[in-house]
This record gives structure tokens, sequence and C-alpha cells, in this order.
């Protein structure tokens, strides 16, 4: 059974900013998870003279540390932020945000989730149908819905301009063997999730995964794959 994110002391060491392109940074942090060092990925994109952050650094301290750093190496001001789904390596730190008067926002199911879990919820709401292919603009992001996958919740984030899909744990790395952690979500309907998005963003050339190597559009067909393949043995078992 996994366990959950276990908290631990954050440091300068636990959280990167990695230029991907003109424009486009990815945050990196790590969190111990079942006693494993992992590192998870966001993004920060500029846009004119400001910032938006899409994921929270893996929990509140890193995402503390992460403000730091933004302000420090990139210097401009996050007029907003946006969770992909519930947990800690995604929707943390509601209460940094706030403080430093950044709009952090959510699906209501994600915000819902986050409470449910014991946790302050980002305190602003994104508009996304709960529909599968439901869509809603933040600045230069499209926020999407592709239906269940790695969580209930999960959404993915498009940047037209940069041909950049932010697929967060609904897309796995290359390296992933399986699913991954699933208790949140649905791998019986992942497939049709990546189908979706194969679909909806197919001039996609740069996919950045939650958790692993960025790559391109291969990390769909890959994690669509994963899902047919955990289908199958589930099958079989029956």
């Amino acid at each position: 059974m996994l366990l959950a994110p276990i908290a631990h002391a954050a440091d300068e060491d636990d959280v990167k900013l990695v230029p991907l392109m003109d424009g486009v940074w990815m945050h990196v942090s790590y969190g111990d998870f079942n006693g494993h060092r992992v590192s998870a990925n966001g993004l920060v994109v500029k846009e004119g003279d400001t910032l938006f952050i899409v994921d929270s650094a893996w929990g509140d301290a890193n995402t503390e540390i992460l403000l730091d750093m933004i302000e420090r190496e990139i210097g401009l001001p996050v007029y907003a932020a946006v969770a992909t789904h519930f947990h800690e390596d995604r929707a943390a730190g509601a209460e940094a945000f706030k403080a430093r008067g950044i709009p952090f926002y959510a699906s209501a199911k994600t915000r819902e989730l986050v409470e449910r879990a014991g946790r302050v919820p980002p305190a602003d709401v994104i508009t996304v149908s709960p529909r599968p292919g439901g869509m809603s603009p933040l600045g230069p992001l499209t926020v999407m819905y592709p239906g269940a996958a790695h969580t209930t919740d999960n959404l993915v984030v498009w940047l037209a301009e940069q041909k950049l899909l932010f697929g967060g744990c609904a897309v796995r790395a290359a390296s992933a063997k399986n699913l991954g952690y699933y208790a949140d979500g649905d791998p019986a309907h992942w497939d049709d999730a990546m189908e979706r998005v194969l679909k909806t963003f197919s001039e996609a050339e740069t996919v950045v995964p939650g958790h692993g190597a960025v790559g391109g559009p291969e990390l769909l067909t890959h994690t669509r794959d994963l899902a047919l393949a955990f289908k199958a043995k589930e099958k079989a078992s029956d």
C-alpha cells in the first residue's frame, strides 16, 4: 500500500528553476514518498511583464522557497497560479500565495478534495466544466479537464504559442513502466483521458509530465498504452 508523502524540512536544494524555452521555466521540487526522494515538475510562464505559475512546489515550505527564487532569479511579479490537482505536490502553499497577494486558482473539485485532506485549499476558483474536455483560459494558459486519470480532478495546461502541454501527473514520463499511484484516480478510464488530450492538443511539440524528464507527444501515447496494459491485465485477472 502506498503511503502519503512524508513532510520534511525544505531547503534550497529541494527547489530548482530550469529554463525550458524563451519565457518558460520548469520548476522542480522534491518530496519524500514511500521513503524515496521524488521530484515534481511545474511551470513558470512569462506573459508580458508578469508571470503565471502552474502548480505549487511540493509542500508549503518548498512553495515559499519557490516564490523567493522566482523573485530573485526572474524578478517579475506573479500574476496568478493554478493547481492541476489536489495532491501536495500541486496544491500546496495556499497561505504563502495569499500572503503575497497572488491569486491561486483550482477547480471546485480540487478545492473540495484539498479541504477533505485537511489542508488549506487554493483561495480562487477556476471554472472548468466537470465534463471531460471542459476548458477555461487563464492568461496565456488554457486549462482543460481531460477526464479522471491519476486523480478524479486532474487538469492539463496548454500553452498555444509555445506548443507546450503541461500534462501534470495525468501524463507519465518515458521512463515509467506503469501508471504509478492511482488510488485517487480512475485507471480504467485513463486511456480515454489521454486519447482526448491527444486529439485536442495534436499540435503539441513539448510535453511536461508531472514527474520525470520532459519529452514530446510520445509521452501521451506512452501513458495511454500503460493505461491500456493496466486494463488488459485487470480483465485477464477477472
